[in-house]
């Protein structure tokens, strides 16, 4: 039994897809921007070097956060470029 989906369901969906898109990124940049920041926070103060850990921690969250985000689109770039060829 084939399923009817109209264009309203259709928009639907890639709404949700996308807030949802939104949302994971959203998550990937906090999560690691504060656990990198807070763990060179946490060295810092164990090793009595003041902001050298906390630059560091910055640095590598900032490395991590962008190949998560690039690790999150890239399934839609490849997508994308599949429909272009198609066509």
């Amino acid at each position: 039994m084939k399923k009817n989906t109209n264009n309203g369901e259709k928009d639907a969906f890639e709404i949700a897809y996308a807030i949802s898109l939104i949302t994971q990124i959203g998550v990937v940049v906090s999560v690691t921007t504060i656990s990198f920041i807070y763990s060179g926070y946490y060295l810092d103060k164990q090793l009595d070097k003041s902001p050298m850990f906390v630059i560091l921690g910055a640095l590598l969250a900032f490395v991590f956060s962008m190949y998560g985000v690039y690790r999150l689109v890239l399934p839609i770039s490849k997508k994308k470029e599949k429909k272009e060829n198609v066509k």
